[in-house]
């Protein structure tokens, strides 16, 4: 939401839970639910956050989705959300990106089908392939946390458990963005492979090139 936050803070708080639950924990994570002001509402820029004119904008001026970069900016979250430790939990209409303010403008009446529109539908189909790809790999269920860069537009960590490494990257700014990562020697790493696109890295002395799209993520299986 904040171009200039980092996420060195968001790191700092992963790891503080992990001295606590551990890596392998139960705990939920949630992005906005019957009690929160939908996710939407802020990355369309309807709303600040705090903001105090949220109970009255729920009944005088429901948000809706105007720019098409936010349905981008949740897909970078449910990236993030489908690729930590712990359960992820989405709130019916994230899967679409439902946008709105406080109670009871948060229950909106869900949609399907037909009455979603095209930026709607790819987003229910992009957060799909993402809730398959945790499904389909263990590590990202149950494995360690290694972050390998937290700045103020890339997060990067890679999940591993006894069987596969699983990278995972997010870039939270709206431009193309050059990533250079050094994956650690012990991994013996040898290529990635992009579980989004199947297009393959290779990786030559432990260091990573690649290129993320604006609001963009990738989630790569490693192997030697």
């Amino acid at each position: 939401l904040d171009e200039k936050a980092s996420f060195k803070l968001v790191d700092y708080q992963m790891q503080k839970s992990f001295q606590v639950f551990g890596y392998n924990n139960l705990m939920g994570n949630i992005m906005d639910s019957h009690d929160k002001i939908r996710y939407m509402a802020y990355a369309d820029g309807d709303l600040e956050i705090n903001d105090g004119r949220a109970s009255e904008i729920a009944w005088t001026n429901p948000p809706q989705v105007d720019n098409p970069d936010s349905y981008k900016k949740l897909k970078v979250y449910m990236a993030y959300l489908l690729t930590i430790p712990g359960i992820p939990i989405i709130y019916y209409g994230d899967e679409i990106g439902m946008t709105g303010a406080a109670d009871p403008d948060n229950r909106r009446m869900m949609r399907f089908d037909e009455e979603l529109n095209q930026y709607e539908k790819q987003t229910l189909e992009d957060v799909s392939k993402l809730i398959h790809i945790r499904k389909e790999h263990p590590a990202l269920r149950y494995g360690d946390f290694l972050t390998l860069q937290a700045d103020e537009n890339i997060y990067a960590y890679i999940r591993s458990d006894m069987n596969e490494r699983i990278l995972t990257i997010v870039n939270k700014n709206p431009n193309n963005i050059n990533v250079e990562l050094r994956i650690p020697p012990f991994y013996k790493i040898r290529k990635a492979k992009n579980l989004l696109d199947n297009k393959e890295y290779i990786i030559n002395d432990n260091l990573i090139k690649l290129n993320l799209s604006g609001f963009g993520y990738i989630i790569s299986k490693l192997s030697n």
